[in-house]
C-alpha cells in the first residue's frame, strides 16, 4: 500500500527506521509545514517533499497517509485526510478533546475509510506473548493489574541537545504542553483493553508537580504531569495505571491472576522481559538453598519483581530504534493497510482507538470530569 506521511519531526524518524521490515508498504512522499524540517527528512531519507497538504492529498497514489504532527494539529490533519478519501493511522493521541475524536471515528464510518492511532506496542512480540500466556491460564483467572508508565525527570536531563536520526530536536514544549499521560497512557492502555475489553468505570486523579520544566512556558502551558487511574473492565478486571514525569523510570506491568502474577519488564521494549511467579510473588520453582536465598533478597527490595520463570519471547528480525523505544512503529500501519486490503477490522482503529483516546484525555485533565467516570465509548 501506498503511503505519506504528514509531519517530519522527531518521532517521523522512527517509523522512517522500522519501514524496511515492510516492503509491503511504499512511501510515496512526506510533508511538514515548517519547510526546513521537510527538507531535513526528506534530504535524509531521499524521499519526496509535498510541498502543502493540499498537494499530499491531491496525489491519486496515497492511499494511507501516517499522521505524524505534534497532537494539537492531529484532529486538523486527520480530518482533511478523511475528507479527501484517504485511510489515516495517527499518532497518538486521536485528537485533544473527545468530541474531536469522535467526530473523527464517525467521518470514518461515514466514508467507508478506516481510522487507526498509535501506539502499536500491543502488536509487538512481548505483549502478544503476554496475552497467550494469560489465555493459557497459566496465571488463572486475573483479577488486578498494576502498570507503570514512569519516565522519570526528563525535564531535568539535557534534553536540547537530544537530535533523531535526520537531526530534529526533541519537541520538549510540545511533550510538557501535551502531557506525559497523554502521550505515553497508550502504551499500556492498548494492552490493557486489547487483553481484558473496555473500561466501564474509572476514578482517576492528576496533578502539577513541577510546573517549571525549564521551557519559558507559564505554569499554565504546562500539562499536568502525573496521573494515578484505576479501571474497571467489563471483564471484572481491575487495574491501576500510573503515569509521571517524577518517579525513577518505570514502564513495567504487573498482572495479577489467581494462580500466579505475570511481570512485564519495559513496556516501551516490544521484546520486553517476561517472567511469571506463583501468586505469593515467589521465585518459581522455589527448591532447596537457592530458593531460600532468592526469597531472602525479594524482601522489601524492587528485583523481587523480576524473580521468577522466564516467559520465552520470540526473537524477530525486525529492525527497531536504539533509544529506549524499542518498537516497531511501522507495524501498526502495515497491519492496518493488510486489513484494509483483505476487508477486515484494522487492530487499533475505529471504536478501539476512540476508547483509548477517551481514557487517556479524562485520566490526563481529571477535573474536568466527574469521577467516577463512565466512558461513553466502547467497542
Amino acid at each position: 500500500m501506498n503511503i505519506a506521511i504528514v509531519g517530519c519531526g522527531f518521532v517521523a524518524d522512527y517509523y522512517m527506521t522500522t519501514l524496511p521490515n515492510h516492503p509491503e508498504l511504499r512511501l510515496v512522499g512526506a510533508h511538514d509545514r515548517d519547510p526546513a524540517a521537510a527538507r531535513r527528512f526528506a534530504d535524509f531519507h531521499k524521499t519526496r517533499i509535498f510541498e502543502t497538504l493540499d498537494e499530499l492529498l491531491a496525489d491519486p497514489a496515497v492511499e494511507l497517509v501516517v499522521n505524524l504532527t505534534n497532537p494539537s494539529s492531529h484532529f486538523e490533519v486527520s480530518k482533511a485526510c478523511l475528507d479527501a478519501g484517504r485511510h489515516v493511522y495517527s499518532e497518538k493521541p486521536l485528537a485533544m478533546e473527545i468530541g474531536q475524536a469522535e467526530e473523527l471515528v464517525r467521518l470514518a464510518r461515514e466514508k467507508g475509510l478506516q481510522i487507526a492511532s498509535a501506539p502499536c506496542s500491543v502488536l509487538g512480540e512481548a505483549a502478544q506473548t503476554a496475552r497467550r500466556t494469560i489465555e493459557s491460564g497459566s496465571v488463572g483467572d486475573v483479577r488486578l493489574v498494576y502498570a507503570e508508565m514512569e519516565d522519570s525527570m526528563v525535564f531535568r536531563e539535557n534534553y536540547r541537545t537530544w537530535r533523531s536520526l535526520s537531526g530534529a530536536p526533541w519537541p520538549a514544549e510540545d511533550e510538557f504542553a501535551v502531557g506525559c499521560t497523554l502521550e505515553h497512557a497508550g502504551y499500556y492502555l492498548t494492552w490493557l483493553c486489547e487483553f481484558f475489553g473496555p473500561v466501564e468505570e474509572m476514578t482517576a486523579f492528576s496533578a502539577k508537580l513541577f510546573p517549571d520544566k525549564g521551557t519559558q512556558q507559564s505554569p499554565d502551558e504546562i500539562a499536568n504531569d502525573f496521573s494515578v487511574a484505576c479501571l474497571r473492565f467489563r471483564t471484572g478486571v481491575v487495574a491501576r495505571l500510573t503515569c509521571g514525569l517524577a518517579a525513577p523510570s518505570d514502564r513495567s506491568m504487573h498482572i495479577i491472576g489467581t494462580s500466579g502474577v505475570l511481570s512485564v519488564t519495559d513496556g516501551w521494549n516490544a521484546r520486553s522481559s517476561l517472567y511469571l511467579r506463583d501468586p505469593a510473588g515467589h521465585w518459581r520453582p522455589r527448591a532447596g538453598i537457592f530458593g531460600k536465598v532468592l526469597r531472602r533478597l525479594e524482601r522489601g527490595r524492587p528485583i523481587k519483581h523480576w524473580f521468577g520463570r522466564r516467559i520465552g519471547v520470540p526473537r524477530s528480525g525486525a529492525v527497531v530504534p536504539e533509544t529506549s523505544s524499542r518498537m516497531d512503529f511501522m507495524r501498526g500501519p502495515a497491519m492496518m493497510a493488510q486489513a484494509i486490503r483483505s476487508g477486515t477490522r484494522p487492530p487499533l482503529a475505529d471504536a478501539f482507538a476512540l476508547h483509548v483516546t477517551e481514557l487517556s484525555i479524562v485520566a490526563q485533565n481529571t477535573k474536568g470530569y466527574p469521577m467516577p467516570y463512565r466512558p461513553r465509548s466502547t467497542f
